[in-house]
């Protein structure tokens, strides 16, 4: 544990330490999550396969995929919530407090698990049951030579990738701020703020159209013409300072519980 006025440097055999104990503590949740979304996938895509007739009404992995990703999303976002579970229980969370690891050892450990280690269990995981359901799917139907497989790397996959991460951000933070109903509180912040931009946006749209019809008003707008990959490269940019500064708030909400 910290002492008062000592820093500890980050340290990779500790980071390693706990990571391994946050997938001891959590592997029992993880294991049946991951258990219970690949058998709610192989019901969904059984069903319409076992009471199909026709051997030309084939269906493949892509029928599910969208469901897939996003048990692959919701499944890490509720995970998410839970990874510092410890932190809000007057009997354990001294067992967290007290780890001889500096707090970003601890908060870096806890994101690694929960986003890269996560996403990468779960792509593998969606892979093997794409190769799975494609098997089935050729040995119920005869046809061995049109497999469509899971591809991890196709665009609007990498941008699920990539709006998990941005999400995960927020639920960490909320897994370290909210101590009962994480996961729920986290979603009711979000749905809460996008409310309160909608109405901000159509308030103003209303403010500006009732201000363009008078006559003593004039405005003219007009809107630049900017390449669809600089539209996208400052949409991530923004997208990666957000989630900067959602780390950073969860990285000083934990090291204020570690110094209370």
């Amino acid at each position: 544990m910290n002492k008062p006025g000592q820093s500890i440097s980050f340290s990779m055999l500790r980071f390693q330490l706990i990571i391994k104990r946050f997938f001891v503590l959590n592997q029992k949740n993880w294991l049946i999550g991951f258990l219970g979304a690949t058998g709610l996938l192989l019901s969904f895509w059984l069903l319409p396969v076992i009471f199909s007739g026709s051997a030309s009404a084939q269906i493949h992995f892509q029928s599910i995929e969208g469901m897939a990703l996003f048990f692959y999303t919701a499944g890490g976002l509720a995970l998410t919530s839970r990874i510092f579970f410890e932190l809000h229980s007057s009997n354990n969370a001294f067992q967290l407090l007290t780890l001889p690891a500096s707090t970003l050892e601890k908060f870096s450990a806890a994101w690694f698990v929960s986003s890269v280690v996560y996403t990468a269990a779960a792509i593998t995981a969606i892979y093997l049951l794409s190769i799975i359901i494609e098997t089935i799917s050729a040995i119920r139907f005869g046809f061995w030579g049109n497999f469509q497989l899971f591809n991890p790397f196709e665009n609007d996959n990498l941008q699920r990738y990539a709006s998990y991460f941005f999400y995960h951000s927020i639920f960490l933070l909320g897994a370290i701020y909210f101590k009962k109903n994480n996961f729920l509180k986290t979603l009711l912040v979000i749905i809460t703020f996008f409310i309160g931009l909608f109405f901000t946006i159509a308030i103003g749209g209303l403010v500006l159209a009732f201000m363009m019809v008078t006559d003593d008003f004039s405005f003219e707008y007009q809107l630049l013409e900017t390449a669809a990959i600089w539209q996208s490269l400052l949409t991530y940019l923004i997208g990666i300072f957000l989630i900067a500064l959602f780390l950073l708030f969860g990285f000083l909400q934990l090291k204020n519980k570690q110094v209370a």
